[in-house]
């Protein structure tokens, strides 16, 4: 399979598979506090669930994927793309969901969830999870969210970080917003999360649309508790 490309990005979204179907070497050059190694599993790392629904910047999603499975202090990621995700990404980016999810690492670092896969390991609160990210978040998540009324895995592994207070990070990605969507987002930070809207920082000098997404990914990592030098702090 080729390398898939984003035109706003910097190269392959993720590397292409190698053959026999190991782990991939992710291309993480230019940065620092990463291993691009993937040979094993990296003991003792943390467990992140990362969901990624139909709002518009899918590639936020996808670049933080990859970052995600770089980074030293990470052992695994639980991806969950819902099927919004997948028509978003192919709209806006061109992206083959199925040829990118096909390309994902196959050694149990990366597990792939459907949104209605409802029995997932991260749909219950006796799976040991170190935090939860929904990037990007529709308002209709945040909405399912903030009211309780979970239908799909997406949302059953948010309510599971809010119930067992563990760190749950939700990006909105809607503009602007209505009086509904201001009180379901004032009523998941009311419950434990920490809303964090795709908003981009200019004193960093960017250059590239990337480099403003990379520093918005970093404050991200902030709140996972995970170091980065993705992009220049403020100084």
């Amino acid at each position: 399979m080729d390398s898939v490309q984003c035109n706003s990005l910097r190269g392959p979204l993720l590397p292409p598979p190698p053959a026999g179907g190991r782990a991939r070497h992710v291309d993480t050059r230019g940065l620092t506090g990463y291993n691009v190694s993937m040979e094993t599993h990296r003991k003792g790392g943390k467990t992140i669930v990362l969901a990624a629904t139909g709002a518009s910047g899918a590639r936020l999603a996808v670049r933080f994927l990859h970052l995600l499975l770089a980074h030293d202090s990470v052992s695994r990621v639980h991806f969950i793309p819902s099927d919004g995700f997948k028509l978003v990404a192919l709209r806006e980016d061109g992206l083959d969901a199925g040829a990118f999810l096909q390309g994902l690492p196959s050694d149990g670092t990366c597990p792939v969830h459907h949104e209605k896969e409802l029995d997932a390991p991260v749909s219950s609160g006796s799976y040991p999870v170190d935090a939860t990210v929904i990037l990007p978040a529709s308002m209709a998540t945040v909405g399912a969210v903030a009211s309780g009324a979970g239908r799909n895995l997406v949302h059953r592994a948010a309510e599971v970080a809010l119930k067992e207070g563990r760190p749950l990070v939700v990006v909105p990605r809607e503009t602007p917003l209505s009086l509904i969507h201001l009180r379901n987002l004032v009523r998941i930070k009311e419950a434990g999360a920490t809303v964090a809207p795709f908003v981009p920082a200019f004193y960093q000098g960017p250059v590239s649309v990337e480099d403003l997404v990379d520093h918005f990914l970093m404050r991200l990592f902030d709140h996972l508790g995970l170091a980065t030098t993705l992009s220049r702090r403020w100084s």
